[in-house]
């Protein structure tokens, strides 16, 4: 089955050539029809008489094996930074994102010259993602626990370059420390992720007490900015049940 398929394809491509050959007897190059854009850059057509516009990031193309060669393609040529994968559609040969002209990071530089369609001004900038300030994306919440309980507070912030994030904690009585201190009760964890760009910190409070109740602040750094969010821990009237 799969040689008949080879077979179909080689044969389809020979008559195609053959098609081609007949149809390209002349050029005039008068004829051909203006172009008006062509975010990936312009090719030949079969005849090598006209330009035209090269397939860009998703469109189909010809896919050709090491061991077939096929002088007049069936569809067009893979762009600028583009190449033909196997399933016969353009791919783009760079990986890695880059900064627009209009503060927008894309995925990929095929991406930012597919969206030069829309925005003709539109250029490239950095080829990395387009530096932006913190900005905290889940802030610690407010909570009010009996004496003795343990509490999560979780702070998540994205930024390019990915921030840092610090922990302060204001006392009740106006005494301010950086977390972690010399507290055992209180542990401080910060990891990458979830997403790209992004970075989760947490404040483990392993047993609530009068003492380190007060205001928590999550502080998310980079080289463009600071931003802040806190949570204010208070002592609740009840007690925590006792296990029997």
């Amino acid at each position: 089955m799969f040689v008949k398929f080879t077979l179909f394809i080689l044969i389809s491509l020979f008559c195609t050539s053959i098609y081609a050959e007949e149809e390209c007897t002349s050029c005039e190059r008068s004829e051909c029809a203006a172009l008006s854009s062509c975010p990936s850059g312009v090719t030949q057509d079969a005849c090598g008489c006209c330009e035209i516009c090269a397939q860009t990031l998703g469109q189909q193309c010809d896919y050709i094996s090491d061991d077939v060669t096929v002088e007049t393609p069936v569809n067009q040529t893979c762009g600028e930074y583009l190449f033909c994968n196997e399933q016969g559609f353009c791919e783009c040969s760079e990986e890695g994102a880059v900064c627009g002209s209009d503060d927008v990071t894309y995925n990929s530089i095929c991406e930012l010259i597919l969206e030069t369609v829309k925005s003709s001004d539109l250029t490239l900038v950095n080829r990395a993602a387009c530096r932006k300030g913190p900005v905290i994306k889940t802030s610690p919440k407010d909570a009010v626990r009996p004496l003795g309980s343990i509490l999560v507070l979780d702070c998540e912030a994205t930024g390019y370059p990915v921030p840092s994030i610090s922990w302060e904690y204001y006392r009740q009585d106006g005494a301010t420390f950086q977390l972690p201190n010399d507290d055992p009760l209180v542990a401080v964890q910060v990891r990458g992720g979830p997403e790209k760009h992004m970075v989760t910190g947490w404040v483990q409070i392993m047993k609530i007490l009068p003492e380190n109740t007060g205001i928590y602040t999550c502080i998310a750094t980079n080289d463009k900015g600071t931003v802040k969010a806190s949570a204010k821990i208070s002592l609740s009237k009840s007690k925590i049940p006792k296990k029997f």
